[in-house]
């Protein structure tokens, strides 16, 4: 045999062995890189501090990512959500995401629906919160970080009281957001004082779902626990948290959505804390990944 033809074979079987499989796939790195960013808000007219999330290999990277925005950033550390993230990135149940933790500080006046204040006039800066997100945050996020452009790209969830804003926000705004997560959410916020003859009336967020229409490109996503609280305005034997969740997925549900569309997540024995928003919130990032 010739020397070329030789070689030739040589080649050919260095490259059919090296084709082979003979070990599976590396798992996905699931380092993440954690930055807290100082921003100044006109609107709010504050420094604002958001706790980053930067995906594995972000700075090796060009791509872009959507943004996931947490409000009550504060209370991530207490939920150790690098560790649930990671997790999720390592199952592949969540593509890479830009996080983003947004520490309150008056909930009470930034968090709520908009211009529409609660009867007690709490959410006077809701607004304001909004555009901060929306008109500040977000682009500098995509100028500094590689945040993704273009509609429904993005996810926003909050606890609590920040809960009730995201998903205000999102229904606000939808060509922003294809996802939204509300744990625990504060939907009894209402326009007028309770009233005993009329326990369910002047939900504010009930209200305007109810009055407007189908959002069909976004998805949402509740929690809410067994221990939530005690009240039960209503005398039903369900206390006001899981009631007030479960009649807004109702109002959606006639709006034309699906169980594809909306999520219910109830945890026994779930309290209004981070350490059962901590348990919930694997689920959620699921959801996230799924929309």
């Amino acid at each position: 045999m010739d020397f070329i033809t030789r070689m030739i074979k040589y080649f050919l079987s260095w490259f059919s062995e090296k084709t082979e499989p003979t070990i599976e796939d590396p798992p996905i790195s699931s380092e993440i890189t954690t930055v807290a960013k100082k921003v100044f808000s006109k609107y709010l007219d504050r420094e604002v501090t958001v706790h980053l999330f930067l995906p594995p290999n972000f700075s090796n990277t060009k791509f872009d990512y959507p943004v996931l925005f947490l409000h009550d950033g504060q209370d991530l550390e207490r939920m150790d959500f690098t560790k649930l993230l990671s997790t999720a990135y390592q199952e592949k149940a969540l593509d890479f995401h830009l996080v983003a933790g947004i520490v309150a500080e008056d909930r009470m006046q930034e968090y709520g629906t908009g211009v529409i204040e609660d009867y007690a006039g709490r959410g006077n800066r809701s607004a304001q919160h909004n555009d901060f997100i929306l008109k500040e945050l977000l682009p500098l996020l995509q100028q500094e970080y590689r945040a993704r452009t273009g509609d429904f790209q993005h996810s926003v969830a909050g606890f609590s009281l920040g809960g009730l804003a995201a998903v205000y926000l999102a229904w606000k705004h939808p060509k922003y957001f294809r996802t939204v997560g509300v744990f625990s959410g504060s939907l009894w916020w209402r326009s007028m004082p309770y009233d005993e003859q009329y326990p369910d009336a002047n939900l504010i967020m009930h209200r305007i779902v109810d009055t407007s229409t189908k959002r069909p490109n976004l998805r949402l996503w509740f929690q809410a626990g067994t221990n939530d609280e005690t009240s039960d305005r209503n005398q039903n034997g369900v206390i006001d948290a899981i009631d007030d969740t479960l009649f807004l997925i109702k109002i959606l549900k006639n709006l034309g959505y699906t169980d594809d569309e909306v999520k219910y997540l109830e945890i026994e024995d779930g309290r209004h804390e981070p350490a059962t928003w901590a348990v919930a919130m694997p689920d959620f990032l699921r959801w996230v990944g799924k929309s």
